[in-house]
C-alpha cells in the first residue's frame, strides 16, 4: 500500500490509539494532536517505519486565553513517498511558566536548534535536549519575545538602550521583563570604550584616510 498523509493517520490511530487526541484535515493537510508523553514514540515509528526522514520545521502557537496555553507543532516529510504531515502537542497549563515537551533530537539531529529556537522566543522546554540554550536573543535576555503576552509596541527606553533591555540597576517603569538579570554580561550601552573615528565591522580603531 502506497504511504501517503491521510494513510498515516489511520496507521497511526491503529497503532498508537492512546496518543492521539485528534486529527484534523484542512484544505489537503493532515495534523495529528498528540499526548506529549507519546510523542517520542509516534516520532520514532513515522521516522523508521514510514519513511519520514525529514523534519522540515519545528514551532510553536501561543494561544493566550486556551489551556493548555501552546500548541507545539511539528512539520515531517517523506521524500520517498512525497507526502508531508504534521503533528501537534498541546502544553501549558494556568501559571506553568515553562511547559515542556520531550526533545525529538535523538530521532531528527536537525530538532537541536529548532527546540532552542522555540524555546528561546515561547520559554517552552524541551526535556533531554543536549544543549537548551539560548539560540536568537541574548543569553542574558529574562523573557520570551514571541508569547503574546509580550507588549506588541516594545518599551519606551532612553537613548542608548538600542538592545531594548536596561542595564539591571536601572527600572525604567516598564517592568522587570525589561531588566538584564545581575550576571549578564558587562553592558557598555554608551559605547564609551569605542573609538569614535571606527567605522562598524572595522577589526581595529584606525580612522579611515
Amino acid at each position: 500500500m502506497a504511504i501517503t498523509a491521510t494513510s498515516t493517520v489511520a496507521m497511526v490511530r491503529e497503532k498508537f490509539p492512546q496518543a492521539v487526541v485528534e486529527t484534523v484535515e484542512f484544505r489537503g493537510e493532515q495534523t495529528i494532536v498528540l499526548l506529549p508523553e507519546h510523542l517520542v514514540t509516534v516520532c520514532a515509528y513515522l521516522q523508521k517505519n514510514l519513511q519520514y526522514a525529514y523534519l522540515s520545521s519545528v514551532t510553536a502557537v501561543d494561544w493566550l486565553e486556551r489551556i493548555p496555553r501552546y500548541d507545539v507543532v511539528y512539520h515531517l516529510l517523506s521524500l520517498t513517498n512525497q507526502c508531508e504531515l504534521r503533528l501537534k502537542v498541546r502544553v501549558g497549563q494556568r501559571g506553568e511558566e515553562h511547559p515542556a515537551v520531550p526533545t525529538i533530537s535523538g530521532i531528527w539531529p536537525g530538532a537541536n536548534w529548532f527546540e532552542r529556537e522555540v524555546y528561546d522566543l515561547f520559554g517552552i522546554t524541551f526535556a533531554g535536549h543536549p544543549d537548551l540554550r539560548r539560540i536568537l536573543m541574548p543569553i542574558d535576555w529574562t523573557t520570551h519575545p514571541l508569547r503574546k503576552d509580550y507588549p506588541l509596541t516594545g518599551f519606551d527606553l532612553p537613548e542608548p538602550h538600542w538592545g531594548g533591555q536596561v542595564p539591571y540597576d536601572v527600572d525604567p517603569g516598564v517592568g522587570s521583563q525589561t531588566l538584564r538579570t545581575p550576571y549578564g554580561r558587562e553592558l557598555n550601552e554608551s559605547r564609551s570604550k569605542i573609538n569614535p573615528g571606527q567605522e562598524p565591522g572595522e577589526p581595529g580603531g584606525e580612522k579611515r584616510a
